[in-house]
């Protein structure tokens, strides 16, 4: 039995959503493209301004574009796309040499992670997260991998990705025009142990509940690819950590995964987790 058949046997209920999540045809993705440039024009004007125009990871193999679209009139809420190390470097590694206990391994970056600001924007980032979560696991990945600005870094303490070096430390990131960035890793499998342990809001979601409507049959499988796994050196400018002003980065459990679901200003509202 398929992977994703064995869990689908293995939850309690189906629930149906108001929206779909695939991966974005090419007619999808100029309403993907007028999302990304809208929420990230928002508060990095020059990075939304080149993001009017399709990226060449967008077709790129090992990179997929995750699609949320409503079912009542096919608008796009959200998106994301994923970077695998299958044959390419991730993006955060062009900024950052990640330790060595990631050498060699199977890893997926999450980024241009973008959400209409409406009211069910929290819903629609976790059945994206769900989305890349299933993807890594069907692909045999080792590491889900992230980065985050400042205060959205914290929605990935929410999920309990952890830094991939020193707590709360920001690096500036080239993709994103140097803007500093905290990097984070999670284990897919160790998501479940994780998150029941922790008594997470979202293990029912994720766990307990099949969503016919997160449907990624479109993505091309990495299984039966021999993985490089390569490495980018990174220059030692962009490693040098960043000062970032504002509060405590880490937060309590308890809240943390509050951080995720909770849409508290405009920021969040927009999901902006420019990474």
């Amino acid at each position: 039995m398929a992977l994703v058949e064995r869990i689908q046997a293995a939850v309690a209920r189906t629930e149906l959503l108001p929206f779909k999540v695939e991966i974005a045809t090419e007619a999808q993705l100029d309403g993907v493209i007028q999302l990304r440039a809208a929420s990230y024009g928002k508060h990095l004007p020059e990075l939304g301004a080149k993001l009017r125009e399709p990226e060449a990871a967008d077709f790129a193999y090992g990179c997929e574009v995750f699609v949320a679209t409503s079912k009542l009139d096919g608008s796009v809420l959200g998106t994301l796309r994923t970077h695998s190390n299958v044959m390419e470097p991730l993006p955060l590694q062009r900024s950052l040499n990640l330790p060595g206990s990631y050498a060699g391994k199977r890893m997926v970056e999450s980024t241009r992670l973008c959400v209409k600001g409406d009211t069910g924007s929290s819903i629609v980032r976790a059945a994206l997260f769900k989305a890349f979560y299933s993807y890594c696991m069907a692909q045999g990945v080792d590491q889900m991998m992230a980065t985050g600005r400042r205060p959205l870094d914290r929605m990935y303490d929410g999920l309990m990705f952890t830094d991939v070096g020193e707590t709360g430390q920001f690096y500036p990131m080239a993709f994103t025009g140097g803007v500093p960035h905290r990097v984070m890793s999670l284990v897919p499998e160790l998501v479940r142990t994780l998150w029941t342990g922790a008594n997470h809001s979202l293990t029912g979601f994720f766990f307990e509940t099949h969503h016919p409507d997160i449907d990624l049959s479109g993505a091309t499988s990495l299984l039966a690819v021999g993985w490089s796994c390569p490495v980018a050196q990174a220059s030692l400018d962009a490693q040098a950590p960043a000062i970032v002003r504002g509060g405590p980065a880490i937060q309590p459990i308890l809240v943390r995964e509050q951080m995720f679901m909770r849409t508290t200003n405009s920021q969040e509202l927009h999901g902006q987790l420019s990474s």
